[in-house]
């Protein structure tokens, strides 16, 4: 509840595109998969678990050959639990379905499931860029 009586809005909602301001994925951009907005038993603040692309797709001119289009196609994810305080809410969303029995918080634990949950956010984005859906997501941001 906000100060007045309404309930609050919702920034983080899963779908939505933020920006990671903090750490080694800073300047990235990223989407929510859950957030916690109350926190939890390890982590007592707001914090979300967020794929992002930590390696963005580059150039592709007419000329280049279909292998050299094909490796400058590739998208190297990150997924990751980032507080709040490090994530700036943008006004966009884009709607991929992540299969969340694979990339959940439990899985980041363990490096075998972690390296799953990778595989599967970088299947998900490579198919989402190769559809030309929403193609300002896959351009490093210029700042």
């Amino acid at each position: 509840m906000s100060r007045d009586g309404k309930p609050a809005v919702r920034l983080m909602r899963p779908g939505v595109v933020v920006l990671v301001l903090a750490g080694r994925y800073a300047g990235r951009k990223a989407i929510v998969i859950k957030s916690y907005d109350e926190g939890s038993g390890e982590k007592p603040y707001g914090h979300a678990l967020v794929v992002g692309i930590d390696r963005y797709p580059r150039r592709i001119l007419r000329r280049m050959g279909k292998k050299r289009m094909e490796s400058r196609c590739k998208i190297k994810p990150f997924v990751k639990v980032v507080n709040y305080n490090h994530l700036m809410p943008t006004r966009h969303s884009v709607n991929i379905v992540f299969d969340t029995k694979i990339i959940n918080k439990n899985s980041l634990g363990d490096k075998s499931l972690r390296k799953k949950a990778k595989l599967e956010a970088k299947l998900k984005l490579q198919q989402r860029y190769k559809s030309n859906e929403n193609p300002w997501f896959f351009h490093k941001l210029r700042f």
